[in-house]
């Protein structure tokens, strides 16, 4: 599991672009509200690759005076456990970390082994 915080102070919208998308619109997979946090499937992006075809995750912040975008490879959110998501200067920041095994488990599927 992968854990997605907005720690940035305005509304962040997360979109799953396809390759040779020159607009970057792609398909959008949250908005995040600020202080809002979600919990997704680490493999989430990687999964809808095998079936969709090569894609990038854009991670966008609404400022006042406009936007501003990360792009990341489709297997960065299943690499980190934890993603905060912060604006330094009007830019996004992202600080990953990394969780070991137990950490990333669902905690049901956990206790249905236990």
């Amino acid at each position: 599991m992968t854990d997605i915080v907005n720690n940035t102070g305005v509304v962040v919208e997360i979109r799953e672009v396809e390759q040779g998308d020159d607009h970057g619109e792609g398909e959008l997979f949250a908005t995040l509200q600020s202080g809002d946090r979600k919990v997704i499937r680490g493999m989430t992006f990687l999964d809808r690759m095998k079936y969709f075809g090569a894609r990038s995750i854009h991670v966008t912040a609404i400022l006042a005076a406009g936007t501003t975008t990360k792009i990341f490879a489709a297997q960065y959110f299943a690499t980190y456990g934890r993603v905060v998501f912060r604006l330094h200067n009007q830019k996004l920041v992202d600080e990953p970390e990394k969780m070991s095994g137990i950490r990333r488990m669902r905690p049901v599927r956990f206790l249905a082994c236990v």
